[in-house]
């Protein structure tokens, strides 16, 4: 036999080889559920929910402390991308050669510009990248989805799947929406993306932080109004989400550091408030549409429970 002959035939044949481990190795698609790309799941010291979703891109908590920054520098990440809203910790980062890019984001979902400076920040920012919330749950692996349907050739359905995988919760309405409706933007609007990306961006201050949260209980107000269901023409306003967004709210602002300037009196309102709206939360999220007369009733004690802290705070700290 012709060697160069023979060298073609082994070759030939290790490819097919390849392809037919790659191709047994893919999850099968049940036509119900999307194929969930290959995400791996990782441990390190300081980061929690770390995921590996491509070769360019991870995903996963808030990082703490020097052995957190040291696991990312091992893994090889070059920049750190939060979506969190407290300040990055830039000068720690920098010690272990990291470059940190603040780019925050609500648990409401994805603004079209904001989706925009994500992309941007993943294409042409160094890599590898890790994208990063406070617990690595909801807004990081929203995030990493646009990301990675711009940037990975992922679809809506799988990004759905990931961050189901990466434990984002349902009621975030918002950030599953922000994936299943997200298109590419254009060249023409990639071009009007600032090419400086702060390290630390200018965020909302406490008082910023104070009307949106009343923004978030008008919203609850026309729930509870409609019965604890969803208001007649206003189908946006799911109850469950509602509460959940809200509680969301007063735990974020605890980690403000104008809030806390104010001290354990003023945080404490907040714990307290946040803690009503969790219940009510688990209340309108376990019993859907199906509230009967005593869980109204326990319904309406949490909202004005959760408002006596809101009240309590306005009198003693507005001013």
């Amino acid at each position: 036999m012709n060697f160069p002959n023979l060298a073609k035939f082994f070759r030939a044949a290790a490819i097919c080889a390849v392809v037919a481990i790659a191709t047994a190795a893919e999850p099968s698609d049940t036509g119900s559920t999307p194929m969930l790309p290959k995400v791996g799941r990782l441990q390190a010291p300081g980061i929690d929910n770390l995921f590996r979703t491509t070769d360019r891109i991870y995903s996963g908590s808030q990082p703490g402390g020097d052995e957190a920054f040291a696991s990312l520098r091992n893994l090889g990440v070059k920049t750190i991308i939060s979506v969190d809203g407290t300040r990055p910790d830039v000068e720690r980062a920098a010690k272990f050669q990291l470059r940190y890019v603040h780019i925050p984001l609500g648990y409401n979902g994805i603004p079209a510009e904001t989706a925009a400076r994500l992309v941007n920040a993943a294409r042409t920012l160094e890599g590898p990248v890790f994208v990063h919330c406070h617990h690595g749950q909801h807004r990081g692996p929203a995030a990493v989805g646009v990301i990675c349907q711009a940037t990975a050739g992922w679809m809506p359905d799988q990004a759905a799947a990931w961050m189901k995988q990466a434990g984002t919760s349902p009621d975030y309405a918002g950030l599953y929406r922000a994936n299943a409706d997200f298109r590419m933007p254009t060249a023409e609007a990639l071009t009007r993306v600032p090419d400086a990306f702060p390290s630390r961006a200018e965020v909302s201050g406490l008082v910023d932080a104070m009307v949106a949260i009343d923004h978030r209980w008008d919203h609850l107000k026309a729930v509870q109004k409609a019965g604890w269901r969803v208001p007649p023409g206003q189908p946006d306003l799911i109850p469950a989400t509602e509460a959940l967004l809200l509680r969301e709210a007063y735990r974020e602002l605890q980690r403000d550091a104008g809030a806390q300037a104010k001290g354990d009196t003023f945080l404490g309102l907040l714990r307290k408030a946040e803690s009503n709206a969790k219940d009510l939360h688990a209340l309108l999220g376990s019993r859907a549409s199906t509230l009967d007369e005593a869980a109204l009733r326990r319904a309406d004690a949490l909202s004005e429970a959760a408002g006596e802290a809101c009240a309590g705070c306005h009198k003693k700290f507005r001013n």
